[in-house]
């Protein structure tokens, strides 16, 4: 079974601020999840979601205004759901909206991190099915069939981009950012003119990475946190 390429990120939404920190205290404690944000409502949560990558969202339903199930009902593309309520009268309606887990408070740690095993081994499968995945590109005359898993990197050459993969190159008039929309998470922006294939970085070498004895520089800026989902915790380092 193939492992995540990085993190789960997740969302914790509850009007409680207890029930928040409470949720936050047993994410720290889980190795592969990662949270991205605490939310006190549904709305302030559409914000987050809308502005950033999700995997999951461990969502109060009774909350003001608006419900947790009237808000995953309003979404065209949720993420993954698990409920966490002190009401065993949702449990029927939240399977209705396809949530992958019902937690009932008070929520003990066990029961948190079997819905973490539940959500990783969920996450996993789709990404296995992505790994199958391909594009079609306008390449001069032909509309040519491309494997994102031979693909090595995407560079960005003004209107074009060259996808360079493991049987050749192809220059299609498209911009990286378009391109982007259509890669899997295994795919990584290092810098604003390239996207690399996590699974041909061979080297990392100063502020560069190597793949097929290419040089390819790395943003300063978040030099960091290429270097963390570069290596997924990995590095081993004599101290």
């Amino acid at each position: 079974m193939q492992k995540l390429n990085s993190k789960i990120k997740c969302l914790i939404i509850d009007d409680e601020e207890l029930a928040r920190e409470g949720l936050e205290e047993y994410v720290n404690q889980v190795p592969f999840i990662e949270l991205v944000a605490t939310c006190a409502s549904a709305i302030e949560a559409q914000e987050i979601v809308d502005k950033n990558k999700i995997d999951v969202c461990f969502c109060d339903i009774n909350m003001p205004y608006l419900s947790g199930i009237d808000w995953v009902k309003s979404l065209s593309n949720p993420p993954l759901i698990v409920f966490t309520t002190a009401y065993t009268e949702y449990a029927i309606e939240s399977y209705e909206v396809d949530a992958l887990d019902y937690l009932l408070k008070p929520i003990s740690f066990d029961r948190f991190y079997k819905s973490c095993l539940k959500i990783k081994e969920n996450l996993v499968i789709s990404d296995q099915e992505i790994e199958d995945d391909f594009i079609f590109v306008k390449v001069d005359q032909q509309i040519k069939k491309v494997w994102l898993n031979d693909i090595k990197y995407i560079e960005s050459q003004n209107n074009y981009v060259n996808i360079v993969t493991t049987k050749e190159s192809l220059l299609p008039l498209l911009t990286l950012k378009e391109i982007q929309k259509q890669l899997s998470d295994k795919f990584l922006k290092v810098q604003k003119s390239f996207v690399v294939n996590v699974d041909f970085v061979e080297a990392i070498e100063g502020n560069s990475i190597i793949i097929d004895k290419q040089l390819i520089t790395v943003s300063r800026t978040q030099k960091k946190e290429i270097f963390e989902q570069l290596t997924q915790g990995k590095f081993i380092l004599k101290k």
